[in-house]
């Protein structure tokens, strides 16, 4: 028999005792979410409810593992809940059952995301105009499927998150159809339509009836991050016994980029009339001194449920706010401190690095590599390692060296109609070239007519390589002018976050004068991350504040708090941007223990538009001062501002002048 009152905390155990009903927990970062929902499921055997009435609903199959072996152990009971699962898991079981009621047969297959890309491919064919700009099949995809999951129409869809290709909605919603009916003529659903075709389901009486009736208890985990379709079909689920628990926190709603609505968690008590709210506020995660960093960050949010996180670890280090001149400054000081910490005891894997994009990381890479310290990126991959920026350093190789056989082959076999027998056969006739500026004649007497369209396009970019000086940077700014960067707009979601990748490339290459010299340090850089298992223990992390969250670490630098960063200057044009990105800041706050480090340029180094000062995040300046360790009269960089004399730092291309004493938090006196 469990025990509550000695087991869990008051909170906790008001939640796991009077949960009947419709039940909204409010969970705060680190105060145990999973324990309760778990210790809920066990009362509930215990109470002799069977396991096959209750419904528990999580987002990744991973969580429903973890909460399912939790509850045996607590009951003791071998069987496990058979109706425990992600929304999707769950869906293809009913649907199973009951697809024929929507005009499928019962052994539908599931369409992956590249069997999804392929059949938009084949159905865009049909109204693609030739030589006109086309978003790829895997924008498409993105399109279709974050309208449905909003449940808004392609034209809102487009307006909202893809407006570059607003001119093209009709045409868009003709795909979409089109792509709906060659699943349904095929008996294949994609992921979506797991979902869309499960509330269909429930619309029909005699199913919600039934299933409704099923399911005595449901609970759901991460209530914040559901979608419009998602909130239906719980509400649908619910209908006969209205035993509805759901477990969230607003406070760390930040998936709206993937049609995730808030409105379901702040609009609970409208939905479900007299629901119980429970607060767990109770951390057990994060020291005192770092918890009111976060409550004061999030208070300034319009919408939200108030809570106030309350620490049972005592008091610890004070949270840092750290400026620095540059990003570079700001690399060093992140490197520097990783030593001291690893020096204090604390281990490696308990040191990160979070940022608001990937992009921002750059810097941070360039210095760990060069100090030593070995790092874990999470969720993508390693600045070197992506695939835009191979691209680009491809072009720049067979610049240098006409012989580069791997090189040509990346930049020849991304053209539409070259294929490696096709790049073969030019790579052995440019290796016999003795003039470069023949390359470009080349292709037109050795390919074929379908070939011969992809070779004119890399013949664009080679005449602007050819054009430009033959510094690194000249040559990735030919780069970026070139259809290279049409392709990568037309081809991926996020090409404005790789065009901003390749920026922060200009800058690392701003450095050299040599272009050899710059091929071989980043071939370097890219060694640095190729380890074996052995080698990879004891690295710290790095990683986007989105992919840290449900993550903790006893010490934690979120880096970049700079002016047009961090909030992100595109998510400030959304509706609602503003409060989702505080709730990210609230977010990568609240995944530190013991030791928090904000840190922010002063100069953002964006090569695109050279260098220009940024100040800090407006995020900081919403921070009581007194919360903080603030190091913005005296930073890393040697800079002691006071009220006497004129302070001068050099960049590294303009003086950047301070006046008397100025405030590092504010850039008006620069």
């Amino acid at each position: 028999m469990i025990d509550c009152d000695k087991e869990l905390n008051h909170e906790q155990s008001e939640v796991v005792k009077h949960g009947e009903g419709p039940c909204l927990v409010l969970a705060g970062a680190g105060s145990g979410k999973t324990r309760v929902i778990t210790y809920r499921v066990a009362h509930l055997l215990e109470q002799g409810i069977k396991p096959e009435n209750i419904l528990l609903v999580t987002f990744t199959n991973k969580a429903a593992q973890e909460m399912n072996e939790r509850v045996k152990k607590l009951t003791g009971r071998a069987e496990r809940l058979p109706w425990a699962g992600t929304f999707h898991s769950v869906a293809v079981r009913i649907l199973k059952i009951y697809a024929g009621k929507l005009g499928y047969q019962n052994n539908f297959s599931i369409l992956d995301s590249d069997d999804s890309e392929a059949i938009i491919k084949l159905c865009s064919k049909d109204f693609k105009a030739e030589g006109k700009k086309f978003p790829s099949s895997r924008i498409l995809q993105a399109i279709i499927s974050y309208a449905r999951n909003a449940e808004i129409s392609i034209a809102d869809a487009l307006e909202a998150k893809f407006d570059q290709w607003l001119f093209l909605s009709g045409v868009i919603e003709g795909i979409a159809n089109s792509y709906a009916q060659r699943k349904k003529e095929a008996n294949v659903m994609d992921f979506d339509d797991l979902l869309v075709n499960f509330l269909l389901l429930l619309n029909k009486p005699e199913i919600q009836d039934k299933l409704s009736e099923q399911f005595h208890y449901i609970l759901v985990d991460e209530y914040q991050d559901t979608n419009k379709i998602q909130a239906s079909i719980i509400k649908k689920l619910s209908k006969k016994h209205n035993n509805v628990l759901v477990v969230g926190d607003d406070a760390q709603s930040i998936y709206s980029f993937r049609a995730a609505d808030i409105s379901n968690i702040l609009n609970f008590e409208k939905d479900y009339k007299g629901a119980k709210i429970f607060k767990l506020e109770t951390n057990y995660r994060s020291s005192e001194d770092i918890l009111k960093v976060a409550n004061d960050v999030i208070a300034n949010n319009a919408r939200q449920y108030k809570k106030k996180l309350i620490s049972m670890s005592g008091n610890g280090a004070k949270p840092s706010l750290v400026p620095h001149m540059d990003q570079q400054t700001e690399a060093e000081f992140v490197a520097n401190k990783v030593f001291q910490l690893i020096d204090s005891g604390i281990p490696e894997h308990e040191i990160a690095v979070l940022f608001r994009a990937a992009h921002h990381s750059q810097m941070v890479e360039m210095e760990l590599v060069k100090s030593g310290i070995r790092y874990d990126y999470r969720g993508g991959l390693r600045f070197f390692e992506r695939k835009h920026i191979k691209d680009v350093l491809a072009y720049l190789r067979v610049l240098n060296n006409i012989a580069d056989m791997a090189a040509w082959m990346r930049v020849l076999t991304r053209e539409e109609g070259i294929g490696p027998v096709a790049a073969g056969k030019l790579i052995e006739a440019i290796k016999d070239l003795k003039n470069i500026e023949e390359v470009k004649d080349v292709g037109y007497s050795t390919l074929g007519d379908k070939a011969k369209a992809g070779w004119h396009n890399f013949a664009r970019v080679w005449e602007m390589l050819l054009e430009a000086p033959r510094s690194p940077l000249a040559l990735i700014d030919a780069v970026l002018a070139s259809p290279y960067r049409e392709y990568l707009e037309s081809e991926y979601i996020d090409s404005k976050d790789r065009i901003e990748d390749i920026q922060q490339l200009k800058f690392f290459a701003k450095k050299f004068d040599d272009l050899e010299k710059f091929l071989a340090d980043a071939a370097l850089q890219e060694s640095f991350s190729k380890l074996n298992d052995d080698e990879k223990k004891g690295q710290i992390v790095l990683s986007t504040v989105h992919q840290a969250k449900g993550l903790e670490w006893k010490a934690v630098f979120v880096i970049n708090m700079a002016s047009g960063a961090f909030p992100n200057d595109r998510a400030l044009k959304e509706d609602g941007g503003l409060e989702e990105e505080r709730r990210l800041f609230y977010v990568a706050v609240t995944r530190a223990k013991n030791h928090l480090f904000l840190t922010y340029p002063m100069v953002n180094n964006r090569a695109a538009w050279g260098d220009a000062m940024s100040g800090p995040s407006v995020f900081l300046g919403e921070i009581n001062s007194d919360l903080l360790d603030d190091h913005s009269l005296l930073n890393s960089t040697g800079l002691v501002l006071n009220n006497e004399d004129e302070v001068s730092y050099e960049s590294e291309d303009k003086p950047l002048r301070v006046k008397p004493g100025s405030f590092l938090r504010s850039i008006e006196d620069l």
